[in-house]
C-alpha cells in the first residue's frame, strides 16, 4: 500500500513539475513577446521621425528664409556696405575672418569657399571651381549645393548653401572675403541654363563673379546662374 502511495506521489510530482516547467515557458515567452512589441513600437517610432524629416527635409531653408531671412539682410562680418552701400541690415561686427568665405546677405548665406578637384568637396562648403578666375581676376566661378540629405547642422547649412539662390533680385549684395581682405559684388543679372552649358565658366578677362546652382530644386536637369560686378568699394583688410 506504502508502495502504491509513493507511486501515485511521485505521478503527481511529475506532473506539478511538468505544469511548472509549462508555466515558466509561457512566462518567458510572454515576456520575450513583450519586449518583442516594444522593440517593433521602437523601431516604428523611429521610422515614423525619419519617414517625417525626409519628407519636410526640403522645405526647412525654405522656412528658415521666411522666418529668419525675408526683408533682413544679415552681415555677420566687418563691412564697407556698412557705411557705404546699405541703409539697413542687420551686422554681426564680427573681425574679417582668415578663411576664404563668401556671404550673401540677402540670402543669410555665410559659407566657406573650398578648393578641390571633386565635388565632393562641396560637402564642405560653396566650390570654388578649378581654373577659374580670383577677386578682381577674370571670372570668379563659385557652385553650392541646393538640396541634399544631411542629418548633422554643418551638414545640413552644407547641403543647402545654395537653396535660396532664387530669392536673389537684381541688385542684392554678394561679399567675398578673400585672404582677409573684403570683395563686395553686385547682381546684374541671371539665366537657367542647360546642365551641360560650359559658356558660364568661360574666362574672358572680364571681372566678375558667377554663382550658380542645380535647378529645379530636387532635381539636376539645369543651371540656376547669378551673375554680379565688382562694386567701386576698395578692399579692407
Amino acid at each position: 500500500m506504502s508502495r502504491k502511495k509513493d507511486t501515485i506521489k511521485a505521478l503527481f510530482e511529475r506532473k506539478f513539475q511538468c505544469i511548472r516547467e509549462l508555466r515558466e515557458k509561457i512566462k518567458n515567452r510572454v515576456q520575450k513577446d513583450k519586449r518583442v512589441r516594444v522593440s517593433l513600437k521602437v523601431l516604428l517610432g523611429i521610422m515614423f521621425v525619419v519617414g517625417l524629416y525626409l519628407v519636410f527635409y526640403p522645405f526647412i531653408p525654405e522656412i528658415q528664409y521666411w522666418l529668419l531671412n525675408k526683408d533682413r539682410e544679415i552681415y555677420p562680418y566687418l563691412t564697407n556696405l556698412q557705411e557705404q552701400q546699405v541703409d539697413e541690415g542687420d551686422f554681426g561686427g564680427k573681425e574679417i575672418p582668415d578663411e576664404n568665405r563668401i556671404v550673401v546677405p540677402a540670402i543669410g548665406v555665410d559659407m566657406p569657399i573650398v578648393e578641390g578637384g571633386s565635388e565632393n568637396i562641396l560637402n564642405l562648403g560653396v566650390w570654388h571651381r578649378p581654373g577659374t578666375g580670383t577677386p578682381g581676376n577674370n571670372n570668379m566661378v563659385l557652385t553650392g549645393h541646393r538640396v541634399g540629405y544631411a542629418f548633422l547642422p554643418e551638414d545640413i547649412r552644407n547641403s543647402t548653401s545654395f537653396y535660396n539662390l532664387d530669392k536673389l533680385e537684381i541688385g542684392d549684395f554678394v561679399i567675398i572675403y578673400w585672404q582677409k581682405i573684403e570683395y563686395d559684388y553686385e547682381i546684374y543679372d541671371f539665366e537657367i541654363v542647360d546642365r551641360t552649358e560650359t559658356s558660364i565658366e568661360g574666362q574672358d578677362g572680364e571681372e566678375r563673379l558667377t554663382l550658380y546652382t542645380c535647378h529645379p530644386i530636387g532635381r539636376n536637369d539645369q543651371r540656376l546662374v547669378y551673375y554680379a560686378r565688382r562694386i567701386g568699394v576698395e578692399g579692407n583688410e
